[in-house]
């Protein structure tokens, strides 16, 4: 198996499937504002789906999690930026995202049985960087073709919408890829929302 031949594949998998779930959030939650959308992975690169997170959501949650945290905006901006606490999530409806999940599991069943001649073998083990960066672009890509498609020039999404790239429960090497995809999908106003939340994670010792 060759990542390079699968590449427009996967990109053309992941598209189809996110204008699916946006067709049916603009169906479903028309009375809704929605800040932000982002592909969502449970794991890794594992399980693709969207999440969402709406204005209400936004503000009744901040009540309820402001305990946690220093003050009303550090609760909002957490709120805002991670997606384990937003409101929507489109993998529920599987048939959605069922043939980009078919698609990535055959490339892990392929990557963990050394499969995939285009990944380098390194001294410690298999290239899981390269399969990263396999997704990563990929992702990217899907995210800008959605926005030049005009898919969310229209309610229930805000003018100003968060997108990108979030998993659950992430890692720090997770949130470094979130943030690398933030710097080339989002406004200047949400990169800087992400690094203000993400950076000094990533950073603790």
């Amino acid at each position: 198996m060759l990542l390079a031949n699968l590449k427009n594949k996967f990109i053309e998998l992941l598209f189809n499937s996110c204008i699916k779930d946006i067709a049916d959030i603009k169906e479903n939650y028309s009375q809704e504002s929605f800040i932000a959308y982002c592909i969502y992975c449970e794991g890794g690169f594992d399980c693709f789906g969207s999440g969402g997170c709406t204005k209400k959501w936004l503000n009744e949650h901040v009540q309820e999690l402001k305990q946690y945290h220093k003050n009303d905006n550090e609760t909002l901006l957490y709120i805002e930026t991670f997606a384990d606490e937003w409101d929507y999530f489109g993998a529920a409806k599987y048939e959605n995202f069922r043939d980009i999940n078919e698609l990535v599991d055959n490339i892990f069943k392929a990557y963990y049985d050394d499969e995939i001649e285009d990944l380098n073998t390194t001294p410690e083990g298999l290239d899981s960087d390269g399969l990263d960066r396999f997704f990563q672009d990929g992702v990217t890509t899907v995210i800008n073709q959605l926005k030049a498609s005009k898919c969310f020039d229209s309610m229930p999404f805000e003018n100003d919408l968060l997108l990108g790239l979030q998993f659950s429960d992430p890692s720090k090497g997770a949130m470094s890829l979130t943030v690398e995809i933030s710097e080339q999908v989002n406004s200047p106003q949400w990169h800087k929302k992400i690094l203000e939340s993400y950076i000094p994670i990533i950073s603790r010792v």
